[in-house]
């Protein structure tokens, strides 16, 4: 496959190309206005391959999970199964989903069989509009680096975040959305976004701040001390302006 053209050489545009950052091992590095390499090629659940690049067409909400995964990504997919009903745009005119598997030992059997289990959920839903992808490691690797995503193998199992991730028809990163959990609201606004290339900051980013994830428990965890810190620093702050405006009264007075 093709590499990303060095940095600060000119790419087959024209354009010039810096060289990707890694995202951190775990986690997610958001990487909002960044485009999509357009030379990344995976296959369908019917096993053809297929352009990522040239497949986000529409507004595209990308769902990074592996298929053999028994917690957090079966949440995910199964809630963005029902979230999609509620949502009022047309899939197909106004939007397409991408479930992408970091797993390389993902074939696009398990694929089909997933998306299977999710369209039954989704009530209706098209299912030319929901693709679920499978690719070598490099290939897998290249476009989760892009979107900043970050996984690692921990035996059979992985360990990795949760999120969907908005494009915009030209392949513009937009939005990530966090949780197991995508509300319909939060969708619908990040599709809407996603149609004009406006980049937006999801409210679920402020609630995963919160948290952070274990690596022995494979869960995310409410972090004390970021959440105490925080609450120290507003505290300091809210003191220093209570003494800056009780300096001017007595000023005044």
């Amino acid at each position: 496959m093709g590499q990303d053209a060095p940095a600060g050489e000119p790419s087959a545009h024209g354009q010039h190309m810096a060289e990707p950052s890694r995202p951190p091992a775990v986690g997610v590095s958001e990487k909002l206005g960044a485009f999509l390499p357009e030379d990344v090629v995976l296959r369908d659940e019917e096993g053809r391959p297929v352009n990522v690049r040239k497949l986000v067409t529409l507004p595209t909400i990308l769902a990074p999970v592996y298929y053999s995964c028994p917690n957090e990504c079966n949440l995910l997919q199964g809630s963005l199964a029902q979230a999609l009903p509620q949502i009022g745009l047309t899939p197909g005119r106004d939007y397409q989903v991408l479930s992408v598997s970091f797993d390389e030992n993902d074939t696009p059997a398990a694929a089909k069989s997933r998306k299977q289990d999710y369209l039954a959920v989704a009530h209706g839903f098209p299912p030319e509009d929901w693709k679920f992808l499978t690719g070598d490691a490099a290939s897998i690797r290249r476009l989760m680096d892009a979107i900043g995503f970050g996984f690692k193998r921990d035996g059979p199992a992985f360990k990795h975040s949760v999120v969907l991730v908005a494009l915009s028809p030209e392949g513009k990163i937009t939005r990530y959305l966090y949780g197991v959990r995508p509300l319909a609201f939060d969708i619908t606004m990040a599709v809407t976004d996603a149609a004009e290339g406006r980049l937006g900051l999801s409210v679920q980013r402020a609630v995963a701040f919160c948290y952070s994830y274990d690596p022995e428990s494979r869960r995310y965890v409410f972090d004390v001390m970021k959440v105490t810190g925080l609450s120290v620093l507003a505290g300091v702050g809210l003191f220093v302006l209570f003494l800056f405006l009780g300096g001017r009264k007595r000023k005044r007075g």
